[in-house]
């Protein structure tokens, strides 16, 4: 499933980051979102544009246009 499809508190675990660009993927990494790590969905921002995450009590927030692009399980 996509990042996009958590409902506001829900937690998955990172399953793939592959279709997003590697140096975008570099600087998520920098801040704890990588392959397997827990994240927690917090807000919808912007109107739905923007997905305001938390990943090991780091809150971070990435467009929804990236965020659609992040495979998560349960």
């Amino acid at each position: 499933m996509k990042l996009t499809e958590l409902q506001i508190k829900d937690t998955a675990k990172v399953v793939s980051l592959e279709t997003l660009d590697k140096d975008y993927v570099q600087r998520l990494m920098d801040v704890g979102l990588y392959h397997h790590a827990k994240v927690t969905l917090l807000n919808r921002l912007s109107f739905g544009n923007l997905i305001l995450l938390e990943v090991d009590n780091i809150e971070l927030c990435i467009r929804k246009k990236d965020a659609e692009q992040i495979e998560v399980e349960r």
